[in-house]
């Protein structure tokens, strides 16, 4: 199988950070090819750093990760001379199981195109942190026209609407099947029903301030939108079914579900794929603000553990976690 990796880069100090470069290791040696586009540019003393494999790119910062991915198709001669493709981001800790281990997976090998999560919020569609798809869909005239008709968008919701969602639809549209890598149990989904609950009850409305999303608007814990990669991320703990961990969950805790106490066991279970991780996040922690309308009522970690909606505390977690072999221990035992 020929594999090509396009990654979306962009470091607040142009610095490439340990997890980063780990990632990009484990990218290039799996891949046919590689293309890094950075929108931060790196400080040339980590230039040195990339694998020579890797095609590096610097371009100006507009468009979001979708344009970066954009850019590194059009560099390459033709994407859908490769078996596979992977598109993927710099926001999150991982994988930190064997790629193989996953665009060789079940899941991801019986779809044409696969997320790492299918997301239902807003409608049915891969996250774009982390996607993969065959040749028969690179080479079809939706997935190309997607591409090439594309043009910046600045709006963060607009991005997530048109491209995000709007991939994900282009290729269902065309009769192409998607699926996901990680797929959650049934007792993972109430789980994240009852997190979901627990974030509205805790989201502070941004129009009325004195009120939680949820005492206005009861009704929206129906239907299943809640994040995957918010919902689920502590099963990371559970020998890395989640094989990542997104960095705006630890920054900003958006269901208040204990990111703190997450970081602390990830740092505890898997010191090597986390060492770092920490100090990254507090030497960026000015420079990434709450947004607007993500601002959580507190709660305490005892109230997580009592309640078993807090990350590492369910009892399914409890009970059926198995131990992770480091990432890196499995490449020096190969």
């Amino acid at each position: 199988m020929t594999l090509l990796v396009i990654m979306a880069h962009y470091d607040v100090k142009r610095v490439l950070r340990r997890h980063t470069l780990n990632s990009i290791l484990m990218y290039s040696e799996a891949a046919d090819q590689m293309v890094l586009v950075s929108t931060s540019g790196l400080q040339s003393e980590y230039l040195d750093k990339l694998p020579k494999s890797v095609t590096y790119i610097e371009r100006d910062n507009f468009g979001y990760d979708f344009f970066s991915y954009k850019w590194g198709l059009d560099t390459v001669d033709d994407y859908a001379d490769f078996d596979r493709v992977l598109i993927v981001n710099d926001s999150f800790v991982g994988p930190l199981v064997p790629l193989e281990a996953i665009l060789e997976s079940e899941n991801c090998s019986s779809a044409d195109f696969a997320g790492l999560t299918l997301s239902e919020r807003h409608s049915t569609h891969a996250q774009s942190f982390f996607f993969t798809f065959t040749s028969s869909v690179s080479k079809s005239k939706s997935f190309r026209s997607f591409w090439g008709d594309m043009v910046p968008v600045s709006d963060r919701f607009k991005v997530i609407s048109a491209y995000e969602i709007g991939l994900t639809t282009a290729v269902r549209s065309a009769g192409f099947k998607a699926g996901a890598y990680f797929v959650p149990s049934l007792q993972e989904e109430a789980l994240a029903r009852s997190r979901w609950e627990w974030h509205l009850r805790h989201r502070v409305s941004l129009k009325y301030p004195d009120k939680t999303v949820f005492e206005l608007a009861p009704d929206g814990v129906h239907g299943r939108n809640w994040n995957p990669a918010i919902a689920f991320a502590d099963r990371i703990l559970d020998g890395a079914r989640m094989p990542i961990l997104k960095f705006d969950v630890l920054r900003f805790d958006p269901y208040e579900l204990g990111a703190a106490h997450l970081l602390s066991e990830c740092e505890r279970a898997m010191p090597d794929d986390f060492l770092g991780v920490r100090a990254f996040l507090d030497d960026t922690r000015r420079l990434y603000p709450f947004r607007p309308g993500e601002i959580n009522l507190p709660t305490s970690a005892q109230e997580l553990r009592d309640s078993g909606i807090g990350y590492g505390h369910d009892p399914e977690l409890v009970s059926m976690s198995r131990p992770l072999q480091s990432r890196n221990s499995q490449e020096i035992s190969r």
